[in-house]
């Protein structure tokens, strides 16, 4: 036998030919994972070895401030996707509120508001939702975290906080002679609509006096 060391190129590249044929063998059976019932190779992409996670489904949660109706407020609804709609799944809440302020239905997730609630008492609620086995009462998410927003409405004066106001000015005085500064602040939620836009006017001595209606 002639060394291969010894051969002509045309036998080299024949050898590597021949490895890099190996070569790609190996690659190709390291991408199967095993034989069907037939007994044939069963092709997987790596997209198969991909754990599909489940876990809670919900938006943000807002109430109304000050509702005035008979019945519970609906809030909204915790869910996780892993629940068929067959009626295994227990959900419960706790937290600030849960069973006095706050019920939720255990089958559905649904969560109502059962008191009258007043965003410049208190703006927000912080509970956790639990979904268990309805049979064993073995949990099948981890507890999670979710906040309950009082959605504000214009529902508060603007008040002058540092009042009565006491000015003067030197008599004969230029017309647009700064006098005082005067200020008001409302108690509704300023990151929503315009309830806490406050405005200023001169209700009596307008004939002498004049304010800038933003400052």
């Amino acid at each position: 036998m002639v060394p291969l060391w010894t051969a002509g190129p045309w036998t080299l590249l024949a050898a590597l030919g021949l490895l890099s044929c190996c070569c790609f063998k190996w690659s190709e059976a390291s991408r199967t994972s095993g034989t069907n019932s037939g007994g044939s190779e069963k092709q997987e992409g790596p997209s198969s070895l991909e754990r599909v996670k489940r876990g809670w489904v919900w938006n943000q949660f807002f109430v109304v401030e000050e509702y005035t109706g008979t019945e519970p407020l609906y809030v909204g609804k915790i869910h996780t996707d892993s629940d068929e709609g067959e009626g295994n799944i227990k959900y419960t809440i706790s937290g600030e509120g849960a069973g006095s302020i706050f019920i939720i239905d255990e089958l559905t997730g649904d969560i109502h508001a059962t008191e009258r609630l007043d965003r410049e008492e208190k703006a927000f609620y912080t509970l956790r939702a639990q979904a268990r086995d309805r049979l064993t009462n073995a949990p099948l998410e981890p507890e999670s975290e979710f906040v309950i927003k009082v959605q504000d409405i214009n529902d508060s004066e603007p008040q002058f906080l540092e009042g009565p106001y006491i000015g003067s000015v030197a008599e004969l005085s230029p017309i647009g002679t700064s006098v005082m500064k005067v200020t008001a602040s409302d108690a509704d939620d300023p990151t929503y609509g315009s309830s806490a836009r406050v405005v200023y006017s001169v209700l009596d001595g307008e004939k002498f006096f004049t304010v800038d209606r933003h400052t």
